[in-house]
């Protein structure tokens, strides 16, 4: 039977299911997509020569990033405003001022530092309004004027006077409302988390914009840092900083609408509706007993609109309002984090990410848009603290860094704006003939410059290095091309192929590259990765340690043993702060050609209970072992414990981290990547002819319970994706996504999700797409 169908069947299956509604009680994070960031340099002035040299970022094709401000008479600068001459401002929070930094030459950089206020408490945030100038401090907003209009501010009044500020989170930030006669300013919790009495503590304070009507506006929150207005809805919306002690991975940490009379959790519950970890004595003895009007303030909770990991500190928020950036930017909301990994957060963190979001905050999506501030895992191998962003009238968008270099940098957007379709796989097999098929769509193109030329790089993949794309229309050019993938591949890797869209001009050219990366398998299998098994494998090196101190470690522990001589021992801590166990190698190691992470774990002879945290870190990403029930904490023997690689995506891998906040020693072993077999689940089956027909066949057996086998045709070679979804429309998982020549092939599925845990009996569609056909059955299977 010959089937024609268009790809977009499939989806019609899934297309009146709508976005899962989350359940009261859960704090999940908001999914994530890949812009593909590539390394640019820092373009640093030589009047700035006390920075480092050689400082990179990573940002999306088309965009490039320079050292706008870096002054040594600035210390800490904070959150930024431009005055009604496009000057910027910038709060210099230690130094207690308010300093101007214009560009009068217009060559991209500051000039110098001018002080235009001063005599703050700790200033932190600033705005213009009516030409004066409007000042965050400690306890107080701060009205100034520049009477004489020479840029500083001489005259200066107390607009709201009187705001708490003892204890922690003492920085102020505020936001006018022009369009809604409005001023808010955030006041912060006196504390990690306690019983707080104060009713504007925890609060979004709202005022008129002559001082009067102060009121609550919000109340719940813990250490909300930025605030921006919504450029469609005029919506206030903000990020907030969660609690401390309730592990790696929790809380999540939120951006969200603030509404009027909305309660978000603090210093009860986060996320949706989920309660703090009151088995935390610390938590437990300042907030136990709840009450009914506890329990009444959470069921008010709605769910955010978007949650970040935990511990990675979002600061400035700022909508996207102009053109210059590509049109997927425009009121994409930019957020500043400002801590991450080396402070034990459960991702890399120190970056800038880029938020999609209807105006409602419904459907969000989180995409990184700046990193490469952390070159490694200790706090003295980051470079530059995320914290306050803004535009210009340009478009141009500037971050301040308040830690490391300190500075500010601005982000800028080629005049070019292209994209790209195409064919090519995800991962490719050594010896596989590629067909590639290319589109290059040009939205945008540099005035008083020569026409595009439009070029692919195709070396990687063993192909041509400069080969020119055919014009199709004004804006499109279109790549076909044949080639085979090389063959003597042993360790294989990812590969990038790139697209560059170049015109040239005067001074210089402009250009945007555009890329792909391709995971290239390798034709022979490699060999296991051993990290440790009686020794350290050269090359690497091990740390035990909390985020504030250094622990004990043994690697020669010999009273519990797994195999062999010896093990590794490691003293956890109760406190404050979780521990890791971090093994970190001389060079990233890239994860093609390995399966999976495969260590021995013994808890221990402490007490042990079904809340201990034991997770470990992998290449940006944090899988909770004993939420996963991959350990059992309360079996105190040897566990061999398996965890596949793909749950950590695809990027190298800079460490293999253990992380937990039980006290007490646990004990490692045998800690190794597993190569992986080079042949996959899908096996092809030789005859003497080529398929006629695209074929999906029934699996066999149907139903099943340990493995079922589903058997498919292809009639020309091409990018095959095989995978299994439930009733609801969501992929659970992947077995197929790679280029395959034609032919005839059998796929064994043993009803495991893409996390290789066992999926619940019930009703299921295997979907097969190879270009425009696409190919759909039911199958079953029973536990």
């Amino acid at each position: 039977m010959k089937y024609s169908c268009q790809a977009g069947l499939l989806l019609a299956w899934f297309l009146p299911i709508a976005a899962e509604e989350p359940l009261p009680g859960t704090a999940h994070l908001t999914p994530r997509v890949d812009i593909e960031l590539q390394s640019v340099p820092v373009l640093v002035p030589d009047h700035f020569d006390h920075l480092p040299a050689g400082l990179n970022l990573n940002l999306p094709p088309g965009f490039s990033v320079r050292m706008y401000a870096a002054f040594e008479s600035v210390d800490r600068p904070r959150f930024m405003a431009f005055d009604d001459k496009e000057v910027l401002h910038v709060a210099n929070m230690n130094d207690k001022q308010i300093v101007a930094l214009p560009d009068r030459d217009g060559d991209g950089f500051a000039d110098q530092a001018v002080v235009v206020a001063e005599g703050f408490s700790r200033p932190h945030s600033l705005a213009f309004f009516d030409g004066d100038l409007y000042v965050g401090d400690r306890n107080r907003i701060v009205r100034l004027r520049d009477v004489d209009g020479d840029g500083v501010y001489e005259q200066r009044e107390t607009f709201a006077a009187d705001i708490p500020s003892s204890g922690s989170h003492s920085t102020r930030t505020l936001v006018i409302d022009e369009r809604g006669g409005k001023m808010y300013l955030s006041v912060g919790w006196p504390c990690d988390l306690c019983r707080n009495r104060d009713s504007e503590r925890g609060s979004i304070l709202q005022f008129n914009l002559d001082g009067s009507g102060r009121r609550v506006f919000a109340t719940g929150v813990r250490n909300v840092v930025g605030m921006a207005l919504h450029p469609v809805t005029g919506a206030l919306w903000g990020t907030n900083n969660g609690h401390d002690i309730e592990g790696i991975a929790a809380p999540p940490e939120w951006v969200d609408i603030i509404r009027d009379g909305g309660f978000y959790g603090i210093p009860l519950a986060y996320g949706y509706q989920k309660w703090i970890d009151f088995s935390i004595p610390r938590y437990r003895d300042e907030i136990l007993p709840l009450t009914q009007d506890d329990t009444l303030r959470v069921e008010s909770m709605r769910p955010p609109a978007a949650l970040v990991p935990a511990h990675t500190a979002p600061m400035g928020i700022h909508f996207y309002e102009h053109e210059q950036f590509p049109p997927r930017y425009r009121h994409a909301a930019f957020v500043a984090l400002h801590a991450g990994h080396a402070k034990l957060a459960p991702i890399e963190g120190y970056s800038v990410v880029a938020l999609f979001a209807d105006a409602d905050g419904s459907n969000a999506r989180i995409a990184d848009f700046i990193t490469g501030f952390q070159t490694g895992t200790e706090v003295d191998e980051v470079w530059g603290y995320p914290m306050g962003i803004t535009t210009d009238a340009d478009g141009n968008l500037y971050v301040s860094s308040d830690r490391g270099n300190q500075g500010i940098l601005r982000i800028e957007h080629s005049p070019i704006i292209a994209d790209w379709q195409h064919n090519l796989p995800d991962t490719l097999r050594a010896g596989t003939t590629l067909s590639i098929d290319a589109t290059v769509q040009i939205e945008r193109l540099a005035v008083a410059a020569q026409p595009p030329v439009v070029t692919a790089d195709l070396s990687a993949l063993g192909g041509p290095r400069d080969v020119t794309l055919t014009p199709e229309g004004g804006k499109e050019f279109r790549l076909r091309l044949n080639m085979t993938a090389p063959t003597d591949v042993e360790a294989g890797g990812h590969k990038v192929v790139e697209i560059t869209v170049r015109q040239m001009a005067s001074p210089q050219p402009h250009q945007v590259r555009l890329t792909k990366k391709v995971a290239l398998m390798p034709s022979v299998a490699r060999k296991d990765l051993v990290i440790f098994d009686e020794e350290l494998a050269p090359g690497w090196t091990m740390s035990h340690k909390t985020w504030l101190e250094r622990l004990s470690g043994d690697l020669r522990e010999d009273r519990f043993v797994q195999a062999g001589e010896v093990a590794a021992s490691f003293r956890g801590i109760s406190g404050d702060w979780d521990w890791v166990t971090r093994f970190k190698p001389d060079q990233p190691v890239d994860p093609i050609g390995f399966d999976r992470l495969r260590f021995a774990f013994h808890p221990g002879t402490g007490d042990r209970n079904e809340n201990d945290d034991f997770n470990v870190y992998v290449a940006g990403t944090l899988v909770e072992l004993s939420r996963e029930k991959m350990v059992d904490m309360k079996l105190q023997e040897w566990q061999l414990v398996e965890v596949p690689l793909h749950l950590f995506g695809p990027r190298p891998i800079k460490e293999v981290t253990f992380g937990g906040d039980f006290s007490g020693r646990y004990y490692l072993d045998d800690v190794r990547l597993v190569a992986g077999v080079v042949s996959t689940a899908v096996r092809e089956e030789r005859n003497d002819g080529v398929p006629q027909d695209f074929a999906l066949t029934q699996n066999f057996p149907n139903p099943f319970n340990s493995s079922t086998e589903i058997h498919f045709s292809l009639p020309t070679d091409g990018r095959a994706t095989l995978s299994v979804y439930n009733l609801l429309g969501q992929k659970v998982a992947a077995l197929l996504d790679e280029s395959r020549e034609a032919g005839s092939y059998t796929a064994v599925w043993k009803g495991l999700d893409d996390r290789g845990h066992r999926l619940a009996s019930g009703v299921y569609l295997y979907s097969l797409q190879v270009g425009d056909w696409s190919l759909t059955r039911k199958l079953v299977l029973l536990q």
